[in-house]
C-alpha cells in the first residue's frame, strides 16, 4: 500500500450524501481513522455539512479534496453511475478508496478499477457494511459447521419504500438505479458468500417502473454444489428483510441481516437437537468496516470484501438483470 500507514489514517468524503451520516459514528469510534474533509459541488453546502458534523476541512469540489496531500483515504457515496469516474480519479490521485455498493454498474468496470488500484499499490474496497458484522460470520459458521445438515436453500429478502419515485435517483436508469442494484445486491452478496461461489444458473422476473428500472424483482440462483438461493427485493413495500438457510437437518434464521446493528442480535438455529439462539455482539458495522479498511491499508489484515467477491457479485447482478429483461434462464459460460 502507500507509504504512509501510521495512525490515524486521514479520510475525505466525496459528497454530502445521506448515507454518509450512517458512517459518522463509525469514524468517531474507529481509533485508526480521522474524518478530516468533505467535498461538495456546492461550497456553501460543504461548509454547512462540515460545521454541523465537526469535519475540519470543507471543499467546494471533489477535485480539490483529491488534490489534498493530507488525505490518505477517500469514501465515495455518490450515485451508482458516478462510482467508476470518481473511484478512478481518487486512485489516480494516490488515495485508497472505500466505495459504496455497488462498486460499479458492470463487472468489467470494477475489474479495471481493481487492476488500477493494484498497479498503484492502493486499496480499493466495496462498502458492504453488513459483511463486517459478527452476525454475518456467525451465519456462515453455522451453515459450514453442519448444525443444520447440508445447506439446500437460501432464502433472502430486502424491501423498502421509496418516498417519491419521481425525484429519487434509484428510479433513474441513467444513474444505474433499480431495486436489484440498490438492495437486491445484499441478497446476491449473501447467497454467493454462503455458497462460496458464483451461481451456474440464474432466473429472474421483475416489475419494471415507467422509467425502465426494476422496482421489484424475484430471482433464483443455482450453484454447482446443489445449493439453490431464492430472493426478492423491491422499492414499493414496507421494510421487509431477512435471511433463512434451510438444510437437510434444520434451518438457521437471521431476522435482521442488513441493518445488522438492530435487534434481534443473533441467529435462531432449529435442528434435530431443538431450537438454539446464538447471541452476537452489538457492534456498529460501519465502525468495523472502517477499521477493517484501515488495517488492510496497513497490511495487517485482508480486506473483508475482496476484489474477487465484488466482481463475482457484479457478474451475478448483470446476469440476473439480463434474465429479468429477457425472461429466460442465464447459464454461466
Amino acid at each position: 500500500m502507500s507509504a504512509r500507514t501510521d495512525l490515524p489514517l486521514r479520510w475525505g468524503v466525496l459528497s454530502t450524501a445521506r448515507i454518509t451520516e450512517e458512517l459518522l459514528p463509525g469514524f468517531a469510534m474507529a481509533a485508526d481513522a480521522e474524518l478530516r474533509a468533505v467535498a461538495s459541488r456546492d461550497g456553501a453546502r460543504a461548509k454547512a455539512y462540515a460545521d454541523e458534523n465537526g469535519i475540519e476541512v470543507p471543499y467546494a469540489s471533489y477535485e480539490e479534496l483529491l488534490g489534498d496531500p493530507e488525505i490518505d483515504c477517500v469514501y465515495v457515496p455518490l450515485p451508482n453511475s458516478l462510482h467508476r469516474e470518481w473511484v478512478e480519479a481518487a486512485l489516480r490521485a494516490g488515495k485508497h478508496v472505500l466505495c459504496e455498493k455497488p462498486l460499479t454498474a458492470t463487472a468489467a468496470e470494477a475489474a479495471a478499477l481493481f487492476d488500477l488500484a493494484a498497479e498503484r499499490n492502493l486499496l480499493l474496497m466495496e462498502a458492504f457494511m453488513y459483511r463486517h458484522h459478527p452476525k454475518t460470520r456467525a451465519l456462515r459458521e453455522v451453515v459450514a459447521g453442519g448444525e443444520i445438515g447440508d445447506p439446500v436453500i437460501v432464502r433472502s429478502r430486502f424491501h423498502f419504500t421509496v418516498a417519491d419515485p419521481a425525484s429519487d435517483i434509484r428510479y433513474r436508469p441513467e444513474l444505474a438505479g433499480g431495486a436489484l442494484r440498490d438492495v437486491g445486491c445484499y441478497c446476491v452478496s449473501v447467497s454467493n458468500y454462503l455458497a462460496g461461489a458464483a451461481p451456474v444458473e440464474v432466473t429472474a422476473a421483475a416489475r419494471f417502473a415507467a422509467s425502465g428500472v426494476d422496482e421489484a424483482l424475484v430471482a433464483t440462483a443455482r450453484y454447482d454444489s446443489g445449493l439453490v438461493a431464492l430472493f426478492d427485493c423491491g422499492m414499493t413495500s414496507p421494510l421487509d428483510v431477512g435471511v433463512e438457510v434451510l438444510g437437510t437437518r434444520g434451518r438457521a434464521v437471521l431476522a435482521m441481516p442488513w441493518y445488522a446493528y438492530r435487534e434481534p442480535h443473533g441467529i435462531e438455529v432449529v435442528s434435530e437437537a431443538g431450537t438454539a439462539w446464538i447471541e452476537t455482539p452489538v457492534q456498529d458495522p460501519y465502525q468495523l468496516e472502517i477499521e477493517n479498511f484501515c488495517a488492510a491499508v496497513r497490511g495487517e489484515r485482508a480486506p473483508e470484501v475482496s476484489a474477487h467477491e465484488t466482481v463475482r457479485n457484479l457478474e451475478t447482478i448483470e446476469r440476473i438483470l439480463l434474465a429479468a429483461e429477457t425472461d429466460a434462464p442465464n447459464e454461466s459460460q
